[in-house]
């Protein structure tokens, strides 16, 4: 395997003013990062601009599922979840290992659904699922199960299968991939003007560097209007409700390996999961977001309502001091004022506008687990405009690092290899990097091979390769997105890796 970041770039013309580009991707999250490897794959010149860090907004701040939304049956968005669904079925068998199944145990409580509509939800998300993709569902007697021992009052039960998966570390593996295919991959670069210059967009960053676009695609997410309205002076498309969705992490609540998924009074849903071996990550909630998007937090009433959920629940009292960390993410959702946030779609739309001259696409809404469907969609909307462009190729394309053929044995292999170093730290390394795992492990004999220490797991041939291969720029792009590691560190050894940084990395130039 070459080196994704530092590969040529394919270029359709360079010109005294900036090259030029068959696609210019604004916005490094999932969506973003998609479409760039997908529009690559099918063989355009691509650029992907990021203003700050890779996944540093909501798609690194979700729920990590890879699901179809159970919940979303009761709204009738059947034809969504059957979607997703199919979408999980497929990640599952292209990322085998990264995305992980999981069963999660949805108990049946005082106030919640009525049983009956509980199991006409589960038998629909069964028989919307690809045949024999995941186990079906089963009823628990949870006051006999161990499922149930974690909580204060459960007679009944059931469970179901979902998946889960490291949101920040997939966006990484997009990028990766379209680098790969020669895409001009650019973090820390800022958009402050979009402008149509006769048939092709000019795209200037603030440090005044200038790129042109064939077609532009604004994959900017909950910035998508300010995007058009500040950086492409125009008008939105779509009205836009901005939702703050806020999570906590707490020591772990049980022992076995299942997620929960609580039903509240107010016909809210709750989700509990197995997080870093070591925690309990509980969330979302859904408040409106009027404040500034580069600084979303989650407020106290919203920790304090999963504080509140998590006692109604589980037999442990949890308090503030419980909370190792805590995030927020702002979910774009289509539609003006009046429905409630929980009502309103989760589906994405896509707005292709083309008159006045160069194309351009404005991606709406979108949820991680159909990034591939939507990335897929917004390239096939760009046939017009390039005749020789192919089919979508995503869902046969291995990922390099998980390609499904011979990993098992690649696996196994790897942990015979290296079985000097301590298991916890194996099994993170072939879930979060399979085969790249490789890469900072090749002149790795004995431990001590590994340089300096860091603590949380992390040491310096992981983060040298983070540095030099996956564009980290800073400690919070190590411990909190590349890897969780910042989980399993003390504050010391978190401004220890900050001190680091600032000394490695001299006027942002990455060493």
């Amino acid at each position: 395997m070459k080196d994704g970041a530092a590969r040529a770039k394919r270029v359709s013309r360079q010109g005294s003013d900036g090259p030029l580009y068959d696609v210019v991707v604004v916005g490094g999250g999932v969506n973003g990062s998609g479409i760039a490897r997908d529009a690559a794959l099918r063989g355009l010149s691509v650029c992907l601009l990021e203003k700050g860090d890779f996944a540093s907004g909501t798609s690194s701040y979700s729920s990590k599922l890879i699901h179809g939304g159970l919940r979303y049956l009761e709204f009738g968005a059947f034809s969504m979840v059957r979607e997703a669904l199919k979408e999980r079925a497929l990640l599952l068998k292209i990322l085998p290992t990264f995305v992980r199944p999981l069963r999660l145990v949805l108990p049946r409580t005082q106030g919640g659904r009525p049983l009956w509509l509980v199991r006409l939800g589960l038998w629909l998300y069964d028989h919307l699922a690809p045949r024999g993709s995941l186990e079906k569902s089963l009823s628990h007697d949870l006051s006999r199960h161990e499922f149930g021992r974690p909580l204060k009052e459960a007679p009944r039960g059931f469970e179901f299968s979902d998946c889960m998966v490291d949101d920040a570390r997939l966006v990484i593996f997009n990028v990766l991939e379209a680098a790969a295919e020669r895409a001009d991959i650019r973090p820390a670069s800022p958009v402050v003007k979009a402008a149509r210059l006769d048939d092709v967009w000019q795209v200037t960053l603030e440090d005044g560097a200038t790129f042109k676009g064939r077609v532009l695609i604004n994959a900017t997410g909950p910035f998508v209007n300010h995007f058009i309205e500040q950086v492409m002076a125009g008008f939105p498309a779509l009205p836009l409700r901005l939702v703050r969705g806020s999570h906590i992490v707490v020591p772990k609540l049980y022992d076995h390996d299942r997620g929960y998924l609580l039903q509240m009074t107010d016909k809210r849903v709750i989700f509990a999961l197995p997080f870093e071996s070591h925690f309990t990550l509980i969330g979302t909630t859904e408040a409106e977001e009027l404040g500034d998007l580069s600084t979303v937090t989650a407020s106290s009433e919203e920790i304090d309502y999963l504080l509140q959920a998590a006692r109604q629940h589980f037999k442990r009292a949890l308090n503030l001091d419980d909370i190792v960390w805590s995030y927020a993410g702002v979910r774009p959702l289509v539609g003006g004022a009046g429905a409630s946030a929980r009502s309103l779609s989760r589906d994405y739309q896509l707005v292709l506008e083309k008159a006045g001259g160069a194309p351009v696409v404005h991606v709406y809404g979108g949820k991680i687990t159909t990034f591939r469907a939507l990335s897929g969609e917004v390239v096939d909307l760009l046939a017009p405009f390039f005749p020789k462009l192919g089919a979508c190729r995503t869902h046969e394309v291995p990922y390099v690092a998980f390609e499904a053929e011979g990993f098992a044995d690649w696996e196994a292999d790897f942990h015979q290899k290296h079985s000097f170093l301590p298991p916890r730290l194996r099994h993170r390394y072939v879930s979060a990097y399979g085969r790249r795992a490789d890469w900072f492990l090749r002149d790795v004999r004995v431990l001590e091979d590994m340089g300096r220490y860091f603590g949380g797991g992390l040491y310096m041939a992981e983060l040298r390769y983070l540095i030099a291969h996956e564009w980290a720029r800073t400690a919070d792009d190590v411990l909190w997105r590349r890897t969780k590691c910042g989980l399993h560190m003390e504050a010391e050894q978190r401004a220890a890796l900050k001190d680091w940084f600032a000394k490695e990395f001299e006027r942002d130039r990455i060493i």
